[in-house]
């Protein structure tokens, strides 16, 4: 026998040795930290032993088509290697058993049958010897072979489902939708099976947590509860979802289909308006982040068989430089040349943006300018969309004195107005459209009385009223919405809020206290700002809850630098607009720290230099900063300001300790201010330094957080 078999023999017998020992005392066995992240490598290891038995099973069965004494070698090679991955596999397996979530009975049959074959694969390798009988090398190699399926099927078993393998053909009914379906079963539950069933299953039940039954997200798992109804920043499931994606507690693990924003926030309003699985989507109101969503994919819960068009599709590059962080153009389905726009921040939105999509003007059908600052005149670029069978314009400012503009859309089926003011009279033009089936017109001016006058009056049109709620029910009124479109200011500007529905009262402060629903100031008309405010408003009225608070941040910068140079490199997934950044006067939105208008730092500080034309009287500087504890985004443990006329000879002129937090905090925008000695300064720079170690009330405890800032104004 030569050297390599001698090694090779007592290795195999060592291993299957200790794999013998780990099954006897499986119960006293603790599995060590990195063992177990051996064991996560079970999935890549399993193929080898799987491939090298089939092919050993296909040189037996054509050995004749073999000739001389190198095919015998060459078997007992490729047994010899099957027998070593099979047992790697089979202790990596075992290690992997070790950690929770899987189904006791699967487990139980998919760790036997593995530890078997692994012996059955030694055997092979034993009885290969020219001695023994084809016939028993033939019958021991089927027997592992058969193991082998079975080993298989429990394995898939256990990480896509009992009906993997042999897959149930019984073909389940489509479920249809409708206004009287409840929230959870339209959109909750179809987002928490695309995104979380494949971990949190009867077979597989990571962290001790069910999803795929209401009771078992009720009971939540280890850690508890997965969300704190009216509380979605202290829910594990949002908690989670904010993680960084590298950080080890994120959910949906890395490598997994992820959460957009949008569902995050359609999640976040659902925990927060109470997480009632009874409540209808006719309930919600008509700008509720939820019943855009559900509109928005409806589609794919329905059995109404697509729409076949005869128009070309649009090419796909001019598709591509339409999209932008606040417009998307989808198409309506795989391989339909239908397209979707949807716009997204009313303060981002201009009207060449809508005027834009002549572009693709003949593949448009459906458009979405919900809580656009969309008026009269812009209906005239919108009747040029001749395909267009659904137009959203919900909580828009148009009156409808030009609703005739829309008299060319032949094709529109699907109308919605509500939050707008309309009157019998402007409907009246909408009698014209040949295709009109449906107009919503939710939280308009018009009475119940006069909606089913002009239902009456054109029977073809159905005319949505919306859910009316009775006078003892009281429902949670939706956040005021602020018209204004920028948020630095450059000159006194006037601030305006609106309300969708009527005799709300919008109760703001300015002077950061969160306002009250009696004493703060009532808004009735446009008030000046001209510097630095944050802004604080709710919707309250009799009989209805109040609504959240909404806060937005004013800045104004009243120096501009010329340039900007990052010493320090932001995270490669946040590194923004590169310095430029930082004075583009773009605000990043606090839900959506993945946007461009953020800079993330976290393994580095934050240090750039500001350069001035000319030495300047600066005598104050203030960061906008993100702030989103659950997400390990915190505030910098010290900003240092350094400044001077040359690079080379700056001085240390200002260092503070921002206050850190305590425990969690709402998602915001965090502005940070520092005076400065006086002087004139043509170099600035800024170092901001993150939180090395996360305290430890914190559920991230000891690890780094993170900075995030959109913007440096100087004053």
């Amino acid at each position: 026998m030569s050297r390599f078999q001698h090694i090779l023999s007592y290795l195999l017998f060592a291993l299957h040795v200790l794999l013998l020992f780990l099954l006897v005392f499986q119960e006293k066995v603790n599995i060590p930290l990195g063992l177990q992240t051996i064991g996560r490598m079970h999935p890549m290891v399993l193929h080898l032993p799987i491939g090298l038995l089939l092919v050993a099973g296909l040189f037996w069965f054509f050995k004749k088509k073999f000739e001389g004494e190198n095919f015998e070698k060459l078997l007992k090679f490729v047994l010899a290697i099957t027998a070593f991955t099979a047992n790697i596999a089979a202790l990596m397996g075992f290690f992997l058993s070790k950690e929770e979530g899987y189904t006791a009975s699967l487990l139980t049959w998919h760790k036997y049958a593995g530890i078997v074959l692994s012996f059955l694969c030694y055997g092979l390798w034993l009885i290969d010897q020219p001695s023994t009988k084809p016939r028993i090398f033939t019958s021991a190699l089927v027997l592992s072979i058969a193991v082998l399926l079975i080993t298989g099927h429990y394995g898939a078993s256990l990480t896509h489902g009992e009906d993997y393998l042999f897959p149930n053909n019984k073909v389940e009914a489509d479920i249809v939708f409708t206004e009287d379906s409840p929230i959870f079963e339209a959109v909750i539950q179809p987002i928490l099976k695309e995104k979380c069933y494949q971990c949190h299953n009867e077979q597989k039940t990571k962290g001790g947590l069910l999803m795929t039954t209401l009771d078992g997200l009720k009971k939540g798992g280890k850690n508890g509860p997965i969300w704190m109804s009216g509380n979605a920043l202290q829910s594990h499931l949002i908690e989670r979802a904010n993680l960084p994606l590298d950080d080890k507690k994120h959910m949906p693990p890395k490598g997994k289909t992820q959460l957009t924003p949008e569902e995050i926030a359609v999640l976040s309003a659902w925990i927060n308006d109470g997480t009632n699985t009874q409540k209808t989507l006719k309930q919600l109101a008509v700008n509720s982040p939820i019943k855009a969503y559900w509109e928005k994919n409806k589609k794919s819960h329905s059995s109404t068989p697509e729409i076949s068009y005869d128009f070309e599709p649009a090419n796909e590059q001019t598709r591509q430089k339409l999209n932008t962080p606040f417009r998307v153009i989808f198409p309506l389905a795989n391989g339909s040349p239908a397209l979707q726009a949807d716009f997204f921040v009313r303060q981002a939105f201009k009207p060449e943006q809508l005027a834009e999509l002549t572009e693709i003007k003949e593949q448009l059908v459906v458009l979405n300018l919900s809580n656009m600052p969309i008026k009269n005149e812009d209906l005239k670029t919108i009747g040029q969309f001749a395909h267009l069978e659904k137009l959203v314009l919900n909580n828009t400012d148009i009156t409808g004195e030009n609703l005739s503009s829309l008299q060319s859309l032949t094709n529109l089926k699907s109308l919605s107005l509500s939050g707008t003011k309309q009157t019998k009279n402007s409907l009246a033009q909408l009698a014209k459209l040949p295709a009109l089936k449906q107009v919503f017109v939710w939280n308009t001016s018009l009475t119940e009385v006069e909606v089913n006058e002009i239902q009456k009056q054109f029977p073809s049109i159905r005319f949505e009223k919306g859910y009316i709620p009775t006078d003892t029910e009281m429902l949670k009124l939706t956040p005021p919405i602020l018209e204004n479109e920028d948020f630095v200011l450059s000159k006194p500007t006037l601030i305006s809020f609106k309300h969708p529905l009527k005799g709300v009262t919008i109760r703001y402060t300015i002077n950061g206290q969160q306002p009250d629903s009696l004493s703060s100031p009532a808004y009735q008309k446009p008030f000046e700002l001209n510097t630095y405010t944050v802004l604080k408003a709710k919707a309250v009225k009799a009989h209805w809850y109040a609504s959240d608070m909404v806060e937005y941040v004013f800045f104004k910068g009243k120096y501009h630098p010329k340039s900007v140079e990052l010493i320090n490199q932001p995270n490669p997934q946040y590194m923004g607009e590169g310095g430029n950044t930082l004075i583009n006067l773009k605000k990043g939105d606090a839900n959506d720290f993945k946007n461009k208008a953020w800079l993330g730092y976290r393994e580095k500080p934050f240090e750039a230099l500001f350069t001035f034309d000319t030495p300047t009287p600066i005598k104050s500087v203030m960061l906008s900063l993100g702030r989103n504890i659950g997400g390990f985004i915190f505030p910098p443990t010290s900003v240092e300001i350094w400044a001077g006329n040359s690079k080379s000879s700056l001085q240390l002129v200002q260092k503070i300790n921002p206050v850190q937090p305590s425990k969690d905090e709402p998602v915001r925008i965090d502005p940070i201010e520092t005076t400065l000695r006086a002087g004139n300064y043509a170099f600035v720079k800024i170092i901001a330094r993150p939180v090395t170690k996360l305290p430890s009330w914190h559920n991230g405890k000891g690890q780094p957080g993170w900075v995030f800032i959109d913007e440096v104004f100087f004053n």
